[in-house]
């Protein structure tokens, strides 16, 4: 039986917002069987479910009466990337602090203080039917298979990047060996204008991989570390379905906004079946 899991005590971390360029901390508390993700924030419980996503503009954002909560992908990519299937997390402060830009800091955190299984049975949905959602040339797709597995693709107009292809099992080992260290990224020429919308305030060399004209600025961790940090940000997004899909996946130029409405359409097929 595949159990549902816990931490085995409380992690708390402290960083700095990536749009918000502001303090923040978090402090993620175990939590009992059947509770699921919920964050607290200023006093509200926003449970991490697809309905409560309230924008995708440059990263994932919960909130349910006025409270809201910015970036949530990357935690929540580690916490379905290392099994965590019940937790509180109090937010203080309005964003989940970027860390290194990936997630493997808080994989590292859960995997340090351990988890807690638990006595329920884990959620696992297995599709009867193929689940979709298309955007132009954009889409993800999820069908009945034996084995969690996602091919993605994505491509840039950008001599350094063009079309990237992979495939990656679905499991602990492989999460938090080639997918949880990849960095989020951005385009030079998109500093200036994310600035100038309120964005990427607190982005540094620390905490993100810019990407020049003619050069990264700074070694990377993988050949395709921008496609490996788009399957970090799927693995995070699809943590809002609330359940363990058992599927074989396949993302075309994947997005936060593309990444939570199939989220949206794979709690909406579950609920109806």
């Amino acid at each position: 039986m595949n159990r549902q899991c816990t931490l085995q005590e409380p992690v708390c971390v402290e960083g700095i917002g990536v749009h918000t360029g502001k303090p923040c901390r978090v402090t993620v508390r175990p939590a009992d069987e059947n509770v699921g993700i919920v964050f607290h924030v200023s006093g509200q419980q926003i449970p991490a479910l697809a309905e409560y996503v309230v924008s995708t503009d440059r990263c994932t954002t919960l909130g349910v009466d006025g409270a809201r909560v910015m970036t949530v992908e990357h935690l929540l990519s580690a916490m379905a990337g290392v099994g965590i299937d019940n937790a509180y997390i109090d937010v203080d402060g309005e964003e989940i602090p970027v860390l290194d830009g990936s997630a493997k800091p808080w994989a590292e955190c859960f995997y340090r203080v351990g988890l807690r299984e638990q006595r329920a049975e884990r959620q696992r949905i297995h599709l009867t039917r193929p689940v979709s959602v298309m955007a132009g040339d954009r889409g993800i797709w999820a069908m009945p298979h034996a084995e969690r597995l996602l091919i993605a693709t994505v491509h840039y107009d950008h001599p350094l990047v063009g079309t990237q292809v992979a495939w990656f099992p679905l499991d602990k080992i492989n999460y938090l060996e080639e997918i949880a260290p990849a960095r989020t990224f951005g385009f030079w020429e998109e500093v200036q204008p994310l600035l100038a919308r309120g964005k990427a305030r607190g982005g540094s060399l620390d905490n993100a991989l810019v990407i020049f004209p003619d050069r990264y600025s700074t070694s990377l961790r993988f050949p395709d570390e921008v496609l490996r940090h788009k399957v970090l940000d799927i693995i995070g997004d699809l943590g809002l379905v609330g359940a363990q899909v058992e599927a074989l996946f396949v993302a075309v130029k994947p997005s936060h906004t593309l990444n939570t409405a199939f989220a949206l359409a794979l709690r909406q097929t579950i609920q109806g079946e």
